[in-house]
């Protein structure tokens, strides 16, 4: 490979100064001259061009190992050591928010370079291999490289630099009015001089390692990052019953983030799936401090799922026991696909009635049972979520999420129109973009979707009221872009999936 990167760099012409930069520094990287890629990384620093600056992550990230190759390059010295000592002095100079995205990219699973390198590889073997092919291939063994000598020494170095810029509380608890137990993650930037907004995940998924980085995304944001774990969730000692307490207990956290003395008094909720419905759990009481909710591929019980159009989905049946078998999740149970497409066959099989499907598969699922003996869309649903007149009560604004592919689509789509029927004023956005349930709520936005090409622009929709003017937001494979017409002010950016929302004034 150092032998290709030198090859290419002797012929290589680029009319786009800063991509023959970015190019040229992989190049010279590969090709083991790391002095020369930090002078190359320094004119890109000075070559900027629209929506771009010297503090991409990916530039960081590449500056932080082209040093201590440099280094490595005169002195025979310990790479751990090394490559310590340049992340360190590379990240002292960065803000929360550009550390936040720094790590993000270094924490990047080795098989997503793996998989890009071997995508490479697989297109230069089956022609000629051309300037650009080979340009492509350097670049996905420098990440994979980067990846293999770094992976060891990352985890530490990251924590390390999550410490010093926050102060972390992992085991608070909020009691309920009606008795009740629940456990939160409360996430802090140090270098908060006054209190902050909050932006809340409430969360059926009990993932520490996910939640505390949500939580983390959040405080680079400016915000106290707050993760509530659903009723009998991680430290709460009460049963785990997905959807009955999620109206009252959003409610429960609101009230106690309002009244600590790091909290601004107000709170803006975000989530995917469960926790996109909790977050519109949360609207039906509507305490005075949410501000505002940003929902993606939000889920809505009865209407979508367990149950669409009064027919329960076998997709879903697992599901229960992912989430109540104990207080995190139950992973071997849920990913065993062959037991799950086993029982769809077994009980079509059998002959026996649905509400029988558990007795097929030999283990009680009394959650089942309890959303069998409500087949319709009857008062036990009803009062789980906003409903009807609740709609016209709900006057911060809304931005719902959701994808051409989303199989959940039917509960975000019915949320919009609910709301606008009850309330003519509604300041409701609808983004319809190129994602399908979980890659809308990943942070970064597949460039491929089950075997389809993206577009780089996907979507364009746009929706407010009248009277407030309209906004009009493309969902792209990298994210959400707005721009606003008459009398809009306010816009999001950047949104990211199951990590984090920003509502920009």
């Amino acid at each position: 490979m150092p032998q290709l990167a030198r090859q290419v760099t002797t012929s290589y012409v680029e009319n786009d100064r800063r991509r023959y930069l970015d190019n040229l520094l992989r190049l010279q990287l590969v090709s083991a001259e790391p002095a020369t890629a930090l002078a190359t990384l320094a004119e890109l620093h000075e070559t900027p061009s629209e929506g771009s600056s010297s503090t991409e992550p990916v530039l960081v990230a590449l500056e932080i190992f082209a040093s201590a190759r440099k280094v490595m390059s005169h002195d025979e010295g310990d790479f751990r050591s090394i490559y310590g000592d340049a992340f360190r002095a590379a990240f002292a100079g960065l803000s929360d928010l550009e550390a936040s995205e720094v790590a993000c990219w270094l924490e990047t699973p080795g098989f997503v370079h793996e998989r890009n390198l071997a995508h490479a590889l697989n297109r230069a073997a089956q022609d000629d291999l051309s300037e650009a092919d080979a340009i492509k291939l350097v670049r996905a063994y420098l990440a994979q490289q980067m990846n293999m000598e770094t992976q060891a020494i990352l985890p530490g170095l990251i924590a390390a630099e999550k410490e010093r810029r926050y102060e972390v509380a992992d085991d608070v608890l909020i009691h309920t009015p009606d008795g009740g137990t629940l456990s939160a993650l409360v996430v802090r930037p140090r270098i908060a001089q006054r209190p902050l907004p909050t932006a809340l995940l409430f969360t059926i998924y009990t993932d520490e390692t996910g939640n505390k980085q949500a939580a983390e995304t959040a405080a680079a944001h400016g915000y106290v990052g707050v993760v509530a774990d659903t009723r009998g969730k991680r430290l709460s000692p009460d049963p785990v019953e997905p959807y009955e307490r999620e109206v009252d207990d959003t409610y429960a956290v609101i009230d106690w983030i309002s009244r600590q003395p790091w909290s601004n008094g107000e709170v803006a909720m975000y989530g995917g799936s469960y926790s996109g419905y909790t977050a519109w759990a949360a609207t039906k009481l509507l305490h005075p401090a949410l501000k505002t909710i940003v929902t993606y591929v939000a889920a809505m019980p009865g209407l979508g799922l367990p149950m669409w159009n009064n027919v329960f989905l076998n997709a879903n049946y697992g599901w229960g026991f992912y989430v109540s078998n104990n207080k995190s999740l139950d992973n071997e149970v849920y990913r065993d696909p062959d037991r799950w497409d086993a029982l769809n066959n077994k009980w079509y099989a059998s002959g026996r009635r649905y509400r029988e499907i558990d007795k097929v598969d030999g283990t009680p699922n009394p959650l089942l049972q309890r959303w069998l003996d409500h087949p319709a869309y009857d008062s036990y649903w009803q009062a789980k979520a906003p409903y009807r007149e609740d709609y016209a009560r709900i006057d911060i604004p809304v931005l719902s999420i959701t994808g051409y592919s989303d199989d959940g689509q039917i509960s975000a789509l019915h949320h919009l129109t609910e709301h606008l029927k009850y309330n003519r004023n509604a300041e409701h956005y609808l983004v319809v973009g190129p994602y399908d349930h979980f890659s809308a709520q990943t942070r970064r936005k597949p460039r491929e979707l089950r075997g389809y090409t993206l577009d780089p622009v996907g979507s364009s929709i746009r929706r407010s009221s009248p009277s407030n003017g309209w906004i009009t937001c493309c969902a792209t494979a990298h994210g959400l872009l707005c721009s606003r017409t008459a009398s809009i002010t306010k816009s999001w950016g950047p949104m990211s999936g199951g990590t984090h929302a920003h509502w920009t004034p």
